[in-house]
């Protein structure tokens, strides 16, 4: 997944431009509930193959935390 893509699939779920999603911006920024991070967490384990707990993400993440977290799965996937 590139962060690209991961903006991309923020946005779809946040209704939000991708332009605006900026590393520093929290997923609490983006209004995100527990429902959210539910459906965030099934999102994005389909995009990387991966199974990701919700319990997981946090709504005071960042989009560079996010992405650091997504990169650090497809790292560990590959072992």
């Amino acid at each position: 997944m590139t962060f690209e893509e991961l903006q991309d699939l923020l946005a779809e779920q946040f209704s939000c431009d991708s332009g605006e999603l900026e590393r520093g911006v929290s997923l609490a920024d983006l209004g995100a509930d527990h429902e959210d991070m539910v459906e965030l967490a099934w999102g994005l384990g389909e995009a990387v193959g991966a199974e990701i707990d919700e319990n997981d993400l946090h709504t005071d993440m960042t989009v560079g935390e996010l992405w650091r977290f997504v990169r650090d799965l497809e790292e560990n996937a590959d072992l």
